[in-house]
């Protein structure tokens, strides 16, 4: 998968570890569901969205032209491409000390 310069780096290289890497490293696996091979990520986005919500992508509009979308990992590419997309991350895992 070549990378888009629409996704953050982290993701590109989420997306490009294989799914034992994945596995092994929480950095790269926030926000992946392996037994659905669905990503929930953090999408910066211009004009409507909401109809592109469907069977594989599930769309929650948050404020300031963010949301969080829930999409299969072989739609990512052509979802990025799409005109409303500006930039596409995954979320960050949180520690607290």
């Amino acid at each position: 998968m070549p990378n888009n310069a629409k996704l953050e780096n982290l993701l590109n290289l989420a997306l490009s570890a294989t799914p034992t890497e994945l596995q092994n490293s929480q950095v790269l696996s926030t926000g992946y569901t392996p037994a659905t091979k669905t990503w929930e990520l953090i999408v910066k986005y211009h004009g409507p969205l909401e109809r592109l919500e469907s069977e594989v992508i599930h769309i929650e509009p948050l404020i300031n032209g963010y949301a969080i979308v829930t999409i299969r990992e072989d739609f990512i590419d052509a979802f990025a491409e799409l005109d409303e997309v500006e930039y596409i991350e995954k979320p960050k895992r949180l520690y607290f000390e």
